[in-house]
């Protein structure tokens, strides 16, 4: 079977959930023998080979509100010359605008050749919920995900409640796959001397710097709070074409010396970040399904994290909550966590485990094979099963 991905920045993955659910999944598929094709765009990561997978090239504009649709269009137009291409694998609301034109293309590629080819459209996030951009764009993004429901062979949602959004708002039956971790045993702390940290000392948040992560409102609720226990806060990522947000916590962030910048991180310093903290928060207004969040659990570290539906979805009792949107509610969760550290320790190893079965690549990567190959006219937005014991639905 051959596999194409469109509609993330490329890989390998330098940050972002769509590029490392296309990194995680490709790769695995890509072991089983599969044949797998990513896109990518010029700045992210050049063509070539990259753990078996074809990553190719292709042009586009490059500027936040026309990147991503340029760059999906002319993917989609080269998918259409791959010979014997059985999945055009499209990624985000965004690039789903163009679900309509892939299958036009595909249906005059059959009659011409014979040779069917299905889409699939995951539906990552409802990104029209997103400060960062214009009316217009919000209404592209909403359109986006109404031509992904309608037009894809296969919707596949991250969350259960961007399933419920596909039901409701677009009368499509999805199917649940949710995002991935890998589980990881990190020791080391060498990483943490160029910034001054101590192990099990830190707060960490750890995503895009974009408004509706809501990094301003962690910053009121630590400085609520620090003075009891001499902890640092440590913000982790970079700007996602929010320039003027970075340096609005900038700016809050210099008047607090306890409160580190980073910038974005990857490879060994990111992971050291993660496993060396005493809690880690996501305070975010909207999400899919953070990546973020899960790789957190898989360190077993203590989650404080905003009482959105898709949190909730992810760490259930075994962390935290806070209201969104208030400081005050935020800095109380916190002084939990650090009044409580044994507690705040069971949840973490509790949210690890059911990670480890849940939110396991090796099952997510068999789960998407079942819909690849199955009949979508017929079983689309059907549980699907891999074992008795494990069922996505």
């Amino acid at each position: 079977m051959k596999i194409a991905f469109v509609g993330q920045k490329g890989i390998p993955a330098k940050g972002g959930g769509v590029e490392n659910y296309v990194d995680n999944l490709a790769t695995r598929l890509s072991r089983k023998g599969y044949e797998t094709v990513a896109y990518t765009r010029k700045h992210y990561a050049p063509s070539g080979k990259y753990k078996g997978i074809q990553v190719i090239e292709t042009p586009g504009i490059l500027s936040k509100n026309l990147e991503a649709i340029t760059y999906t269009f002319t993917a989609i137009i080269h998918s259409w010359t791959i010979p014997d291409l059985n999945i055009l694998h499209i990624n985000s609301v965004g690039p789903a605008l163009l679900t309509p034109i892939a299958r036009l293309g595909f249906f005059v590629k059959k009659l011409f050749t014979g040779q069917s080819t299905k889409i699939v459209f995951t539906f990552h996030s409802a990104d029209w919920h997103h400060g960062k951009w214009s009316l217009f764009a919000k209404g592209m993004l909403l359109l986006g995900a109404q031509m992904g429901c309608w037009f894809a062979d296969e919707v596949v949602t991250v969350s259960k409640s961007l399933r419920d959004v596909a039901k409701k708002d677009f009368g499509t039956e999805a199917t649940y796959i949710p995002n991935g971790t890998n589980l990881h045993r990190i020791t080391s702390d060498s990483e943490l001397a160029q910034f001054d940290l101590k192990k099990e000392k830190y707060i960490v948040f750890i995503a895009r710097l974009v408004p509706h992560k809501n990094a301003h409102i962690l910053i009121e609720a630590f400085q609520r709070m620090k003075k009891r226990y001499g902890w640092k806060l440590v913000i982790v990522g970079g700007s996602a074409n929010t320039d003027n947000y970075v340096t609005e916590l900038e700016h809050l962030a210099a008047q607090d010396p306890d409160i580190l910048m980073t910038g974005h991180q990857t490879g060994r310093t990111l992971k050291q970040l993660f496993a060396n903290a005493g809690c880690y928060v996501l305070p975010s207004a909207s999400e899919g399904l953070s990546i973020s969040l899960l790789e957190a659990g898989s360190y077993a570290l203590p989650v404080v994290v905003s009482n959105i539906r898709e949190n909730r979805e992810i760490v259930g009792r075994n962390g935290y909550l806070a209201r969104v949107g208030s400081s005050l509610s935020l800095s109380r969760a916190l002084q939990h966590v650090l009044d409580n550290p044994r507690e705040a320790k069971e949840r973490g190893e509790a949210l690890q485990a059911e990670i480890k079965g849940h939110y396991s690549w090796a099952n997510i990567t068999k789960a998407f094979e079942k819909v690849y190959e199955r009949d979508s006219r017929d079983l689309r937005g059907t549980p699907v099963r891999i074992s008795p014991v494990f069922q996505y639905k």
